[in-house]
């Protein structure tokens, strides 16, 4: 499975590449709709692959966090 990336706003995931320069891309168009305090919250991080549907970022996967317990 090839890694993917997605753009993250404050409620969650918006938008997923498959590379990262993609994603980053998307971000800056997202960032320029708004230049104030919510560009701040917009960033990339790679995709969960277990839980990719569930739009999950790799590091800070809800989903993984429930497994564990």
């Amino acid at each position: 499975m090839a890694t993917e990336y997605g753009v993250f706003n404050d409620e969650g995931c918006i938008y997923i590449a498959d590379t990262l320069a993609a994603a980053e891309k998307q971000a800056d168009v997202h960032r320029a709709e708004d230049d104030g305090y919510w560009a701040d919250l917009i960033s990339v991080h790679e995709m969960c692959p277990d839980h990719r549907d569930e739009e999950q970022p790799k590091h800070g996967c809800e989903e993984c966090a429930t497994e564990d317990e």
